[in-house]
């Protein structure tokens, strides 16, 4: 008696394997962050920032004051502001 088998699934599947993981090591190599810090940025920076002013702004930050609808409805209005001058 002689048996055939069905194929050689095997490596069939062992190539989509390897085509799937080089697709998802793609994927994962241009999912990167990137840090770009402005000229402006980097100027304060070098002139040193007051600290009585920094500890304002950490304590506003974490007690959630920039968070507050008064702040995000100024901000929005500000930002409507500018793109209307802009017109």
């Amino acid at each position: 008696m002689n048996i055939k088998g069905v194929g050689n699934n095997l490596n069939r599947y062992t190539e989509l394997y390897k085509k799937q993981e080089q697709a998802t090591s793609r994927q994962a190599q241009q999912k990167t962050d990137k840090l770009e810090i402005s000229s402006a940025a980097k100027k304060l920076q070098s002139e040193g920032i007051d600290p009585k002013l920094f500890a304002e702004v950490k304590t506003k930050i974490e007690s959630g004051y920039y968070n507050s609808d008064e702040v995000i409805n100024k901000v929005a209005d500000n930002i409507i502001k500018v793109f209307s001058e802009i017109d």
